[in-house]
């Protein structure tokens, strides 16, 4: 079957969204399916040719949402301005926004072209279909579609549509805008994103508070998850930021290498605000900002503003838990306690500044990496210390991956493509990444870090 939409957003004030129509296009061309997903969704992939893909032939009219958002510290009316839903493709009673990413202007394109190349849709498909196999919850990419248009942005290459998957694609941002644009409308919309997302709140006595408080949880553990592998999202700017913890918007990401607090990889992120180590104190920001956009329910409400305040109290220490939980398991400590440990062990990762996803594997699997950071007296002492109270094969093989989406890699990967119009390393890469908790004989070369000067130079791009 094809998509089976019923798009409930539509049902919402007509401030919150626009109706589009996708641009048109002469030649559409499927660069990449993901079966996996059709399969997911219910979906037919014979039936999902590169005319519906690229939103050509319409099963209803797409809608382009408006949401604002901070963008580095600064507030800004934003919305879909190179996006649009084509519709919420219902399949066993769940909902889920399909959208097409680089369909044209929209009339939240501002000065933008509402295109999108082809290197950074392949980049997005690959990162997600990677966070997905990482155990990570995330928006997923169900098709690159390469058009017939020359795009420049730092070189000109062809265009390209992604088709993305999201729960929903309703942001802190947009509650934002809501709170912001359409005050009256912010309860009906509230109690709308609660029932599409958090349904279990709405029999509770305090819906509102408890919604919030699920926001946080799901926003703490998708910014753990993030720690635990590495990932450098980039740009977590309010509008970026789901409500259902899905992780959205591959633009400026990467993976850390070598072990750094402020590893930064965003040609925009001048100052280090987005930092691997920066992503805890930022996601409480961005939560400050969501209560304060709820604020407004409290005045309507038998409820106080303290109530959310209360339970912004609580981040630090329900992230420190989630958090010690984590590296426990990626440590494997089987007690509930080892927290000093797991300080030692991370400033040794400071001061060694050691290849991060391989450090696990060394010390699971002693011998693996030739890596002098690995042949020091206080590498051993360490594991010594770990082996002590740690070290739990099973939990540590749950919890640290064997592969990540290494940066060169993903380079060399799409310049093939631009170079030579083949996807054999960018397929190669992706069977790699189908399962990163399982080893595979495969050579060494998706396991090696590059160069320490790469990851000095290496830069990202929104690609806008």
């Amino acid at each position: 079957m094809t998509f089976s939409f019923d798009t409930t957003y539509k049902n919402l004030d007509a401030t919150l969204y626009s109706r589009v129509t996708p641009k048109s296009i002469a030649n559409p061309e499927i660069l990449i399916r993901n079966h996996g997903l059709c399969a997911d969704l219910g979906l037919d992939p014979a039936e999902l040719n590169a005319t519906v893909l690229a939103g050509q032939d319409l099963l209803e009219e797409p809608i382009a949402q408006a949401y604002a958002g901070h963008q580095y510290g600064s507030f800004t009316v934003l919305g879909d301005g190179r996006a649009m839903i084509l519709g919420e493709h219902v399949h066993e009673g769940r909902r889920y926004d399909i959208q097409l990413k680089g369909s044209g202007r929209t009339p939240y394109s501002g000065r933008g072209d509402g295109n999108a190349t082809v290197s950074s849709m392949l980049r997005e498909y690959l990162y997600s279909y990677a966070m997905q196999n990482l155990q990570i919850k995330t928006s997923r990419s169900l098709a690159v579609v390469e058009t017939d248009e020359a795009i420049r942005r730092r070189r000109t290459e062809p265009g390209a549509i992604l088709v993305r998957v999201m729960n929903s694609h309703i942001r802190y941002g947009t509650f934002q805008y809501v709170a912001g644009r359409a005050a009256d409308e912010l309860q009906r919309f509230t109690d709308y994103v609660i029932d599409r997302h958090y349904p279990q709140l709405t029999a509770t006595d305090r819906p509102y508070i408890d919604f919030f408080d699920a926001v946080m949880q799901s926003s703490i553990e998708m910014v753990v998850d993030w720690l635990r592998v590495g990932f450098v999202h980039g740009v977590m700017n309010t509008d970026n930021m789901s409500i259902d913890g899905e992780t959205l918007d591959y633009g400026p990401c990467a993976f850390m290498n070598y072990y750094d607090d402020e590893a930064v990889f965003s040609s925009i992120d001048k100052h280090g605000r987005y930092a691997f180590g920066n992503q805890r104190p930022i996601l409480r920001w961005n939560l400050e900002r969501l209560a304060e956009a709820l604020q407004p329910l409290c005045t309507r409400t038998a409820l106080t503003y303290d109530e959310i305040e209360g339970k912004l109290d609580e981040f630090d220490d329900r992230f420190d838990a989630q958090y010690y939980t984590m590296m426990r398991k990626k440590l494997g400590i089987t007690s509930d306690d080892g927290e000093t440990l797991v300080d030692e062990f991370l400033e040794w990762l400071r001061k060694s500044n050691a290849d991060y996803t391989n450090t696990f594997l060394e010390l699971e699997t002693p011998g693996t990496f030739d890596d002098p950071a690995f042949a020091t007296a206080e590498f051993e002492q360490l594991r010594d210390e770990l082996a002590a109270v740690g070290l739990d094969e099973e939990l540590m093989q749950e919890a640290n991956p064997r592969y990540i989406p290494r940066n060169y890699l993903v380079e060399e990967a799409l310049d093939e493509y631009l170079e030579t119009g083949t996807l054999s390393k960018f397929e190669r890469l992706l069977t790699v990444l189908e399962n990163p908790y399982t080893s595979k004989d495969i050579g060494s070369q998706f396991q090696q870090p590059p160069p320490r000067e790469f990851d000095t130079e290496y830069t990202t791009y929104c690609n806008t």
